[in-house]
């Protein structure tokens, strides 16, 4: 949100105007009526541009509170994302460990792969070596063995031998079969380990690839919530110093206004008016003495609004413990106005004023006894009656 290129053209305008005004002033014046006619369009001006640059830095106000409140809300959402980032990574942790845990039992299936390959390769040869046997000698001829024998021991030694024969013919088969069996089991255990780290190698890269993600989105939440805060705090700054230019070259054109009306008509500062106390010597209702009171107090409700009693610049507006929430007016011409006691203050120093331009509230902050006005004229820091100059 820059400033527009209509407010640079007036401020530039305004500021080349102040220059010639300010030169002008020493050469020989023009007839008042004319000259403070021209002065008044300028300030008129000078008070629409400032008016315009200070509801600009009402909405760089807004736009930065809105920024703040986005921050909130970013802050909530990086708190998710980082809970959702501890997430991910204890999960990848988990994977991870699991993962080392099913490649070392696939070092120790694959082993036992290789002893079971080994055995069954041995069995396997031990069996083809039988086999081979009997094809080139033949079967064996029971009877003739049998029969062969010299003797009924000798026969039952020979029955007993085949019988054995037999049996170890077919426990080798049985033999080859198991291993057979153990090898293929080891082999699917082998396939179901890798099928399964293969599962955890994706599981973990997708963890890898969120924690990755969270991190980029934490960091441009981050960034671009400081870039914009950085952005409006520059626009504001800049308001701020377009505002103090204007407000200066405001508070100019009224004193050189005042100067050359060489006026002073000040109105009292609240309606109805009713006098409490006048300026002079009195007793003083805190201190309990003889004091001076430099001052005319005007009664006034609690919240009761309280008017410029002639037009000029705010000087001052500050808490003091004597005059509570205090608004000076500067009204050129060494004349100021003093307003004390008010509850609040509603204007802000170096703003333009008009007569009868809201300036506070009444209350009885300072040394007070109730709410009311408390209003001071200074004259080249002299103070004065204020009813030496009001009238109404």
């Amino acid at each position: 949100m820059g400033v527009s290129v209509a407010m640079h053209r007036r401020f530039r305008w305004a500021l080349v105007v102040l220059a010639a005004l300010l030169l002008n002033m020493a050469l020989p014046l023009q007839p008042f009526s004319a000259q403070a006619n021209d002065i008044r369009a300028q300030l008129e001006q000078a008070q629409r541009d400032l008016e315009a640059v200070r509801q600009k830095q009402a909405e760089l106000q807004n736009a930065l509170a809105d920024v703040a409140f986005q921050a909130e809300e970013a802050e909530a959402h990086l708190r998710l994302v980082e809970a959702e980032l501890v997430a991910a990574n204890a999960n990848l942790a988990v994977i991870t460990a699991e993962y080392e845990e099913v490649s070392a039992e696939l070092e120790q299936v694959e082993a036992e792969v290789a002893d079971a390959q080994a055995r069954y390769d041995e069995k396997r040869e031990i069996l083809g070596n039988r086999i081979r046997a009997i094809r080139e000698n033949g079967p064996v001829d029971r009877l003739s063995v049998l029969f062969g024998a010299a003797s009924f021991r000798e026969f039952i030694s020979r029955a007993e031998i085949l019988k054995m024969i037999a049996q170890k013919d077919r426990e080798l088969v049985e033999e080859v079969k198991a291993e057979k069996l153990a090898l293929e089991e080891k082999q699917r255990q082998v396939e179901g380990r890798k099928i399964r780290l293969a599962a955890l190698k994706a599981e973990a890269e997708e963890y890898q690839a969120t924690v990755v993600a969270k991190r980029v989105e934490r960091e441009q939440v981050s960034r671009s919530l400081e870039d914009r805060r950085a952005a409006l705090a520059a626009q504001l700054d800049e308001m701020e110093w377009y505002s103090q230019q204007l407000a200066e070259q405001v508070a100019a054109l009224v004193r050189e206004l005042n100067r050359q009306a060489g006026v002073f008509a000040p109105i009292p500062p609240v309606t109805p008016v009713i006098i409490t106390d006048h300026f002079g010597m009195r007793w003083h209702p805190i201190l309990g003495v003889q004091r001076m009171h430099y001052g005319t107090d005007f009664a006034a409700n609690w919240g009761q609004t309280v008017y410029a009693i002639e037009a000029g610049v705010v000087l001052q507006t500050s808490y003091d413990d004597v005059f509570g929430n205090l608004v000076i007016i500067d009204h050129g011409g060494g004349i100021t106005s003093w307003y004390a006691h008010n509850s609040s203050i509603i204007v802000s120093e170096g703003q333009a004023v008009s007569q009868g331009d809201p300036i506070a509230y009444a209350g009885s902050t300072g040394w007070s006894t109730g709410p009311h006005v408390h209003l001071e004229i200074h004259v080249n820091g002299e103070r004065k009656d204020p009813l030496d100059y009001i009238k109404w």
